[in-house]
């Protein structure tokens, strides 16, 4: 029972291990030093595990003792505080904060599946969509694409892009897969038919030196790459494609689905924070299940 009822602090102890390994205690010498970015950032993490808006969670904070001697908070900080710290922390350092997330896991040789999904950016009501859908002519306002790498043994976030929707898959690729073969040693990619190009071949194949299983489209030109690729597919490491969507189903039914900020910069980094948590998540989870196992065993 004590496994299941101490989640959250392991999640916090998780996320300001991660948080004091990834970034340094202050912005700059010349902030208040009220609070430390580990602190902060870990407080950003829980919050978003509980799924909370910042008011209702400090609110909750104040109740939550045990979290406030794990993190040595000498105070309650302002909900405020916690808004200013988001605007103000840069998409670099919440790249650097999700690498390290991913040496949690000791992974190596992965096979990468990679896709994208949307995350909603809007207050409106089911009635405002509904009626919405009846005027042709209005449209809703953009979502937020994340397309993440995940690798398909340990079900971890290895690499992200995130961006302004709507926008193809094919044309954060690329990057994308560039990302995942610095920060994992890689065997292989799996990807739907919207990644089939000769280019993302060519970068699986001879950059990231690893198998390239994506189905050919019809119709389309015959490469180098494509035509090597469909000599070698094999259908069950393709398949292995369909774990991002049980990651992104995780994700979603755990931290939510929508995108609260105003600004698109914004937006793009509550994705970002979003990948990290659900990483952490994963990683107390896949821990605990294990010490249960062995108990079980035992």
């Amino acid at each position: 029972m004590k496994i299941r009822e101490n989640m959250l602090i392991k999640f916090v102890r998780t996320a300001h291990g991660v948080s004091r390994n990834s970034i340094h205690s202050y912005s700059n010498k010349f902030s208040r030093h009220d609070f430390t970015q580990h602190q902060l950032l870990s407080l950003l993490c829980l919050k978003e595990r509980m799924n909370k808006h910042y008011r209702d969670f400090i609110e909750e904070l104040e109740l939550m003792p045990r979290v406030v001697k794990i993190l040595g908070l000498k105070k309650i900080p302002h909900f405020t505080t916690l808004q200013k710290f988001f605007k103000r922390i840069s998409s670099f350092l919440l790249e650097k904060v999700l690498t390290q997330t991913v040496k949690l896991f000791d992974i190596d040789d992965a096979w990468i599946a990679i896709d994208g999904t949307g995350h909603s950016s809007s207050y409106a009501s089911l009635y405002y969509a509904k009626k919405l859908k009846k005027q042709k002519k209005r449209r809703r306002k953009n979502y937020t694409k994340n397309q993440i790498a995940v690798d398909t043994e340990s079900q971890a976030i290895v690499a992200h892009r995130v961006a302004k929707g709507p926008r193809h898959d094919s044309r954060d690729a690329i990057p994308l897969i560039r990302k995942s073969y610095r920060t994992v040693k890689t065997s292989g990619y799996s990807m739907d038919k919207a990644y089939d190009k000769e280019g993302i071949h060519k970068v699986v194949m001879e950059e990231a030196k690893a198998e390239s299983m994506i189905p050919l489209r019809k119709r389309a030109k015959k490469g180098k790459y494509r035509l090597k690729m469909l000599e070698e597919f094999d259908e069950k490491k393709y398949h292995r494609r369909s774990l991002v969507e049980t990651v992104f189903s995780v994700e979603k039914r755990v931290f939510g689905d929508v995108n609260y900020s105003r600004s698109n910069r914004l937006r793009n980094k509550e994705s970002k924070l979003r990948n990290i948590c659900y990483n952490i998540y994963r990683y107390v989870r896949f821990f605990t299940l294990e010490i249960l196992k062995d108990f079980y065993i035992a």
